[in-house]
């Protein structure tokens, strides 16, 4: 599905990433694994992961290359994508897993623990995202267009939906979706369609969390989601723009956007817009039918 093609996956040194940039190596690409290689918390650095996952492409008869590096940092994406083009051609999909974790309560996280968490998964997302629309609408310019769309899927989480202890994680990856919709009603004119994978798999950065419990390797293991960051990758998927994929074990699900659920409309006129009385006047008409108890304690 993915034959003749160059795929840069970011985080690829472990867990969802390194399945993915194997399952994409399978199906014909050519992979660049990215991967600082860092603990889940974000500290120390190590080259070594994103090179045991192109070892493993290459035992199997693949092609891939290793870049170490921070997306995070702006100047590092845009080498990273100039290296890829200078090395292979042409850069086909991107892909961006890194990311990390600092949980605590909301009334007990400190800033290091915000800033750290928004930085990986938000700014790193935003850093790939410029740095390659940035390449393919000047190459698609230069070409007149691609003779095959490029896809770029943003990685976010069913905890964007929110999850006790992980206000920094559940802020970020609500944040990918938002920068995922936008970045596919601007880069579509120029043959770009961009997407977001909404995973959920037994990986070192979920093992320890109360809705895995009793999770297993075969029933939610991360090598169950690739099939759809490959598909979203594929020509199958040739104009599908904007869109939240879901994937957990054998569930494959297409995520919902954010939408007006129910609305009461009144005539501005003289009288002007709504007041706090009539909308409590009217709260039991406005919400006939739609729970105002969404969230209640995780635990």
């Amino acid at each position: 599905m993915l034959e003749d093609t160059v795929q840069i996956v970011c985080g690829a040194g472990g867990g969802l990433g390194e399945e993915t940039a194997v399952a994409m190596a399978e199906h014909g690409a050519t992979v660049v694994v990215n991967d600082l290689g860092v603990d889940v918390d974000g500290e120390g650095s190590d080259a070594e992961p994103a090179q045991e996952t192109v070892e493993r492409i290459e035992d199997a008869g693949g092609e891939a290359m290793a870049h170490f590096g921070d997306v995070t940092d702006l100047e590092y994406t845009e080498q990273l994508v100039a290296d890829t083009v200078e090395e292979y051609g042409a850069v086909h999909g991107v892909i961006n897993y890194a990311g990390i974790l600092r949980d605590s309560m909301v009334f007990n996280m400190d800033e290091d623990e915000w800033d750290a968490v928004i930085d990986v998964h938000l700014k790193g997302h935003f850093s790939v995202v410029r740095a390659v629309s940035s390449h393919w609408r000047e190459r698609y310019k230069a070409e007149g267009g691609f003779d095959r769309q490029r896809s770029l899927t943003c990685v976010s989480s069913g905890v964007a939906a929110g999850n006790p202890g992980q206000a920094n994680y559940s802020a970020a990856k609500a944040g990918i979706l938002g920068l995922m919709r936008t970045s596919a009603r601007e880069l579509y004119q120029y043959d770009v369609r961009v997407n977001a994978l909404w995973p959920t798999a037994l990986t070192r950065m979920t093992e320890d969390l109360p809705a895995m419990a009793g999770a297993d390797e075969e029933s939610m293991g991360p090598q169950l989601v690739p099939a759809a960051p490959v598909f979203l990758a594929s020509d199958g998927a040739e104009d599908v723009n904007g869109v939240t994929l879901a994937i957990a074990g054998g569930n494959l699900a297409v995520v919902s956007d954010p939408d007006r659920e129910q609305s009461l409309s009144k005539n501005v006129g003289e009288a002007g817009g709504w007041t706090a009385a009539e909308i409590d006047e009217r709260w039991d008409e406005l919400t006939d039918g739609i729970s105002t108890m969404r969230m209640s304690p995780g635990y």
